[in-house]
């Protein structure tokens, strides 16, 4: 429990002051604030001393609907690198599938573990032009 409590200190935990502004808004200046309406994915990643959990949901929605309910946004890019995406579903799929290939390619040619800097300026190089 001590790490918790730790981890809450480093934080601060979670921010209502938008809440409080928004009912503020609403009260006294009559101003009407949007409907709330969810959408969006929940990607969640947490270190620890021994390493790293990811987590996310696995829907793809379109609007209100949705078109998928078993979406991977999670993906591999090499042993020792995950990748979570959200988005436009297809884009995220095609291009950490590229950059796992490009990955893939050069651990084999240099007999080395792929570096996050690696992953990182390619999928820059890449997303810059996109």
């Amino acid at each position: 429990m001590d790490y918790i409590n730790q981890l809450d200190s480093q934080l601060g935990g979670f921010n209502f002051e938008n809440c409080k502004r928004n009912e503020l808004l609403k009260e006294k200046l009559k101003v009407d604030t949007m409907p709330v309406v969810k959408t969006g994915t929940t990607i969640v990643g947490f270190t620890f001393q021994d390493g790293v959990i990811l987590a996310a949901d696995t829907r793809s929605s379109s609007g209100f609907y949705i078109c998928d309910k078993n979406c991977e946004k999670i993906h591999y890019m090499a042993p020792n690198i995950y990748c979570c995406g959200a988005g436009t579903a297809a884009d995220c799929e095609w291009t950490t599938k590229l950059a796992s290939a490009q990955l893939q390619l050069m651990r084999l040619n240099t007999n080395r573990q792929s570096r996050i800097s690696t992953l990182v300026a390619r999928l820059t190089d890449k997303l810059w032009r996109y």
